[in-house]
């Protein structure tokens, strides 16, 4: 028997690979469900979403590596380097007379790329969990810190150790220092019993008033040796969303049958921390021997009263032994400061 030739094996089939445009357009009977991809309970993919940060990446850098090799402050503009890379900063450069402080090398150049990273790099106030917005430079974020409306002060009371920032103090003055708060109502006066004449380094006033519009001020009397009494009122809570210059006072002390008068209008400073034997810019001062009583225990009475909510009228009192002496008055008008 003859052996039979092979059968040639058939050539495979060549056709032109798909073009970019048609991969996946195959007949949508065919493609497979939502359910089939992933389980889902849905047949109709999710609408795309935005990508969190406007398409923008998150890095993470070591913030050490953006501080002055030397003093350790953040680095800012202009940086410069030596010959093998060394960075510091300006002001620590100039002190090492642009001599690299680690290889001795001059310092030539300029980091033109640190410089961009710096200016691209943006932090959280430190008191961002206290409520600051405020988003800000690595290179200014301790300029920032420094002035913060946010940053906690201590409180203005004598051996209080409280620490609270703006907008906080209102409580902490109602709960911890009632005994020498008292609240006030317009067209409503309140009464103030203090030494008028003897200075007492050792023994200041201090008395807060609390307003219906939340309004919280403190009322300072300071002790001045072989001067006087400074009389201030600060404003101790101002919102931050309301200008220091909104508000304005005027401060009148009439004299023992009005003949002499001590008069302050100036506009309300709002204070984050009060120091004790320190005396503001603006305070009246009471000079020793006004009115000119000698031998006698005086004692002002300084009542204080609210006409409207654009008017304080405080009026005050010297009693000698229980017995009224001089009567005083004390206007401060709280309005819109025009001078």
């Amino acid at each position: 028997m003859g052996k039979s030739k092979p059968k040639p094996k058939p050539k495979p089939r060549t056709s032109n690979p798909p073009s970019q445009r048609e991969i996946g357009r195959g007949d949508p009977s065919n493609r497979p469900s939502q359910r089939d991809i992933g389980g889902g309970e849905t047949s109709n993919p999710p609408p795309p979403q935005e990508e969190i940060g406007g398409g923008k990446e998150i890095v993470i850098i070591d913030t050490d590596l953006l501080d002055c090799s030397i003093c350790t402050y953040p680095l800012c503009p202009p940086i410069h380097q030596c010959t093998n890379g060394h960075v510091a900063c300006h002001t620590c450069w100039s002190k090492l007379k642009d001599k690299c402080h680690i290889c001795s090398l001059p310092v030539l150049s300029r980091n033109i790329a640190l410089e961009k990273v710096l200016e691209s790099v943006h932090l959280p106030c430190t008191y961002a969990n206290l409520g600051c917005p405020k988003s800000v430079s690595y290179s200014q974020r301790q300029v920032h810190t420094d002035t913060c409306e946010f940053v906690p002060s201590s409180c203005p009371m004598p051996s209080c150790a409280h620490k609270a920032f703006s907008g906080k103090w209102r409580g902490h003055f109602m709960k911890d220092h009632w005994e020498t708060s008292q609240d006030y109502s317009y067209g409503q006066s309140i009464d103030i019993l203090f030494d008028a004449v003897m200075v007492d380094l050792e023994e200041d006033l201090y008395y807060t008033l609390h307003g219906p519009n939340k309004d919280l001020f403190l009322f300072v009397k300071e002790p001045i040796l072989n001067v006087g009494n400074a009389l201030s009122l600060y404003y101790i809570d101002l919102p931050h969303d309301q200008e220091q210059n909104m508000l304005s006072f005027e401060l009148t002390v009439f004299g023992r049958y009005n003949t002499i008068t001590l008069q302050l209008k100036s506009p309300v400073i709002s204070i984050k921390e009060w120091k004790r034997g320190e005396v503001g810019g603006s305070s009246l001062l009471v000079p020793l021997g006004f009115p000119a009583f000698q031998n006698a225990l005086q004692i002002m009475k300084l009542s204080v009263l609210f006409l409207s909510k654009d008017v304080l009228c405080l009026s005050s009192a010297l009693a000698l032994n229980g017995g009224l002496c001089c009567d005083m008055l004390l206007a401060m008008k709280l309005s819109k400061f025009e001078f």
